[in-house]
């Protein structure tokens, strides 16, 4: 039982950290929605010659970002002899905030092109993946239930 509690209790802060994580998605298209407003048209703070390869790269962090993802969880929940159910919840917690943090990347580089060039559809693009994935990695407690079934 005081187990069940232990997890219940992480997984409530894990999902309220998942929480504030989509709210500060929200926060950055506010900002875009008043730079655009405000600076009517806006063609970005500081324009780079090369915008279009600067996109591309940043787009292919994006990528490599859902890759990144898929590695940490993989690692942060590796299994080792031993593992109670305290420390397999607390591999979920760290697994999950992780994840939820690293989710919110391709936001954030969108947020850096719309910036620096005005480019706001590619802020856009970049923040319904990072809605996206984190809706994918989000705390889930029957998850966290059955993993910790299989794993103990």
């Amino acid at each position: 039982m005081e187990n069940r509690e232990e997890l219940k209790r992480s997984y409530k802060t894990a999902s309220m950290i998942g929480v504030a994580m989509i709210a500060s998605l929200f926060i950055y298209l506010i900002v875009v929605e008043v730079l655009r407003a405000q600076l009517k048209p806006f063609r970005g703070f500081a324009p780079l010659p090369e915008m279009s390869a600067f996109r591309y790269v940043l787009y292919g962090l994006a990528v490599l970002e859902v890759l990144v993802i898929r590695i940490a969880q993989s690692l942060l929940l590796k299994r080792a002899s031993g593992d109670t159910v305290k420390i397999t919840a607390q591999k979920l917690f760290r697994a999950s905030i992780l994840t939820v943090c690293l989710s919110e990347i391709p936001a954030i580089l969108g947020l850096v092109l719309f910036l620096i060039g005005g480019l706001n559809k590619d802020f856009y693009a970049l923040l319904a993946v990072s809605l996206v994935l984190i809706f994918m990695y989000f705390p889930r407690l029957r998850s966290w239930e059955e993993w910790i079934g299989k794993n103990t």
